[in-house]
C-alpha cells in the first residue's frame, strides 16, 4: 500500500505527528497542507489536520476535516477520528452531532471488539475453519425463495 507512495508525503505526516506531540500544531498544519498528494494516507493527513485544529481550540475548523477522515479511514481504524469530531461538536456547541459522532465511536469499538474475540475463537477452535456454511447459506436461501413465490396458482 505505501509502495505507491511519495517518501516526501510520509515524511511530512510523520514530521506533522511530531510537531503535535510537541505541541506545535502550526507547524504540523504547515507541513500537512504542503502534501500534493497523500494517495492512501489521505484519511490520516485529514485527521491530523483535524487534530492540529483542536489543539488550537479551532474546533469549527477541525470538524470538517475529522469527518472526512473518519469516512476515509477503513471502519477499523476510524473510532478514534469519530471519538474526535464527537469533541469538537460537543464543543462547538453540536450536541445531537456530538451524541451521534460518539455513537458512532462507540459501534465502531463493539466491532473492534467482536471481531478480535470472534478471531481469538477461531484460533482456539481451528476446526471452525472447516465447517460448511455455504450449504447452511443455499438452505437458507431455498427456504427463502420458497416465501417469495406466489401462493395463489394463476
Amino acid at each position: 500500500m505505501l509502495e505507491n507512495v511519495s517518501p516526501k508525503v510520509i515524511h511530512k505526516i510523520m514530521a506533522a505527528e511530531g510537531y503535535l506531540e510537541l505541541g506545535m500544531p502550526i507547524q504540523a498544519l504547515e507541513a500537512l497542507h504542503s502534501v500534493e498528494d497523500a494517495g492512501p494516507l489521505e484519511a490520516m493527513r485529514l485527521y491530523l489536520i483535524g487534530e492540529a485544529y483542536v489543539r488550537q481550540e479551532k474546533y469549527h475548523d477541525a470538524i470538517e476535516p475529522l469527518h472526512q477522515a473518519a469516512r476515509l479511514f477503513p471502519v477499523m481504524e476510524s473510532r478514534k477520528a469519530w471519538s474526535s469530531l464527537s469533541d469538537c461538536f460537543r464543543l462547538g456547541g453540536y450536541e445531537e452531532l456530538a451524541e451521534v459522532a460518539f455513537l458512532t465511536a462507540e459501534a465502531v469499538e463493539e466491532i473492534e471488539v467482536t471481531y478480535e474475540s470472534l478471531y481469538q475463537e477461531q484460533i482456539r477452535c481451528p476446526f471452525l475453519e472447516s465447517t460448511d456454511f455455504s450449504s447452511r447459506l443455499t438452505e437458507f436461501s431455498e427456504t427463502s425463495n420458497r416465501f417469495n413465490s406466489s401462493r395463489i396458482p394463476r
